[in-house]
């Protein structure tokens, strides 16, 4: 039975509205957890929406006079689905330019091929191909009587650096396993790969963690032999809570524990910055969750905001660093990583940040969108320059 033609024309109306109100995320800022998390399936997979759109589009200009409404708006929703990726080509095309500049021209040979170009149209739609690893679970200490693991991704390299990551979650929550698609991808182009628990907020606070991850390198150089692995060459890679986690340990051990380089997705770098500037509470209560971390309210006691801030460790011989960072990030602001940058330029220390103008926090969620090639085509050549 077919629809009265006024129904029929609300139904049109109403559809072609929900898809532009949701379009609408890919340049505006999210107000609730909900649509952050909505906003990185648009901004990341909104290509997959153009064709979808302009269909609809074609459909409703042909229907009848009230179409035409409905028709623009499907074509505005359509340019502003594709606005992401056509950001990620223009900023492509910006890093490789900084990259040669800054962080040197001439890149080592890969362990093999990687990405032959920092966006790669195939993968977009298809997705990155990827072969697994057959990890396994090693526990690498016990505390309390609880036993705290890392998954370790074996690679075919012969003594291979080992890339060891530390998961995000707010210092409350997350596992080794949070997107192990990075993990595996590492592990088949020829590094192994050890992501681990750790003690958890608020049962355990600052600096549990910091110890549990120096705890891993400890380990991972006694099984050394076992695993076939280098660890005079590591390298830690951490996200959000993570990179905190990563980017301190890597400060205050160094070189002198084997560690060759850091990776930080969008991370808290100076944690009384992230106090006193808070995200909007709809969206993640920022304060309580570092109260809970840190076992202090900032005016209260602000000694272990201070202790806790990666860049306050920074000295002149810090390892190298490349960081990943949306400039629309809800959760931890980009100017987290413009303060990171302005002491690693000042110290001399080898850096690159890779800037994503449209992204936001969690965006390489979607491991084949356009954030994520940006992100794994200068993650490969960090690499091979800080592990040659």
């Amino acid at each position: 039975m077919l629809l009265p033609s006024f129904l029929y024309t609300w139904l049109q109306l109403g559809v072609t509205l929900a898809i532009w109100l949701l379009s609408l995320l890919a340049v505006f800022l999210p107000l609730s957890n909900t649509l952050w998390k909505l906003s990185i399936v648009v901004q990341e997979g909104g290509h997959f929406l153009v064709f979808p759109c302009l269909l609809i589009a074609y459909l409703c200009f042909r229907s009848n006079a009230s179409g035409m409404l409905a028709g623009v708006l499907s074509i505005t929703a359509a340019l502003l689905f594709a606005s992401p990726l056509c950001r990620a080509l223009i900023t492509a095309h910006r890093l490789d330019i900084q990259f040669k500049q800054g962080f040197g021209a001439s890149v080592p040979s890969l362990p093999k091929p990687f990405r032959e170009s920092a966006i790669q149209w195939k993968q977009l739609f298809l997705g990155i191909p990827i072969l697994k690893s057959h990890s396994k679970k090693l526990v690498y200490q016990v505390k309390d009587k609880v036993s705290y693991a890392l998954e370790f991704y074996p690679t075919t390299r012969v003594n291979a650096p080992c890339i060891v990551v530390v998961h995000g979650g707010g210092w409350d929550s997350g596992s080794r396993l949070d997107l192990d698609l990075l993990n595996e991808y590492l592990a088949a182009n020829g590094y192994a790969v050890a992501s681990l628990d750790y003690r958890l907020a608020p049962e355990h606070i600052y600096p549990a963690p910091i110890k549990d991850l120096d705890s891993v390198l400890a380990f991972l150089k006694r099984k050394e032999k076992e695993l076939g692995i280098d660890t005079s060459r590591f390298v830690l890679l951490g996200r959000s809570a993570g990179a905190q986690i990563a980017l301190q340990a890597a400060y205050l051990g160094g070189k002198s524990l084997g560690i060759k380089g850091v990776i930080s997705y969008y991370g808290p770098a100076d944690m009384v910055y992230g106090y006193s500037i808070p995200c909007n509470p709809a969206i993640l209560d920022s304060r309580k969750i570092m109260v809970a971390y840190l076992g202090a309210d900032f005016p209260k006691n602000p000694v272990p905001y201070s202790a806790s801030s990666p860049i306050e460790y920074l000295t002149s011989d810090s390892p190298p660093t490349l960081s990943l960072h949306g400039h629309r990030d809800v959760m931890v602001a980009y100017e987290h990583t413009v303060r990171l940058e302005a002491k690693l330029s000042r110290l001399g220390v080898p850096h690159f940040t890779v800037d994503l103008p449209w992204a936001t926090h969690g965006f390489d969620y979607i491991f084949s969108g356009p954030g994520s090639q940006l992100s794994l085509f200068y993650i490969e050549r960090f690499l091979a320059k800080v592990t040659e």
